[in-house]
């Protein structure tokens, strides 16, 4: 929830892959419902439909749809290696976010090898990451000089919070400051929106 609430408010990203730059692409339209990206995420990191650990890319067809789900965002109109490190950024930092937001506080080894495991993961997306404190610091200065919510995102985060509520509470904790307050301002202003607009 962290990472799709971060990506659907920033509308740079959400423009990536659109045909004429301006209207959100098809992956803010399928966010909501998963699919391919939620499969991404469940097999980056080792987990099944059950929240059972799996091989993650020890798996050669994991590291497979990896390389090839990367591709295609790497071919994407308006695609930027900027972008892709950010959104890399954001998929690795939601956990130490979502752990400190519950209260919990992992075994540093456990954070040191997740960090290396999500480096070397992203890598095969094509992105580049750097220490935890460096991409935190870029994840943190795109995102409040990016943050915003035009009509998909408003009627995105109407469905997720309709959707998960529980878990739209968690991730609020978590959100860099400026996408809490996008989210905190765009969800006061549209308390009714429950559907994505296509």
């Amino acid at each position: 929830m962290f990472i799709f609430t971060t990506y659907v408010t920033l509308p740079l990203l959400t423009r990536v892959g659109s045909a004429d730059g301006r209207e959100s692409a098809l992956m803010l339209r399928k966010i909501a419902d998963g699919g391919r990206e939620k499969q991404f995420l469940t097999s980056l990191l080792g987990i099944g439909g059950a929240h059972t650990r799996g091989p993650g890319i020890a798996d050669p067809a994991v590291r497979r749809r990896i390389g090839e789900l990367g591709a295609v965002h790497r071919g994407l109109p308006g695609m930027k290696g900027e972008y892709l490190d950010v959104f890399a950024g954001v998929i690795a930092l939601s956990y130490p976010r979502t752990a400190a937001a519950l209260k919990y506080r992992p075994d540093t080894d456990d954070c040191d090898r997740y960090w290396r495991y999500l480096r070397h993961s992203l890598a095969l997306f094509g992105a580049q990451l750097g220490e935890r404190e460096t991409v935190t610091d870029m994840c943190e200065r795109f995102v409040t000089r990016h943050s915003g919510a035009d009509r998909h995102a408003q009627a995105c985060l109407a469905q997720l919070r309709a959707a998960h509520p529980r878990h739209m509470t968690t991730c609020h904790r978590a959100l860099f400051p400026a996408t809490r307050r996008v989210v905190g301002t765009t969800l006061a202003a549209e308390p009714d929106r429950r559907r994505c607009v296509s």
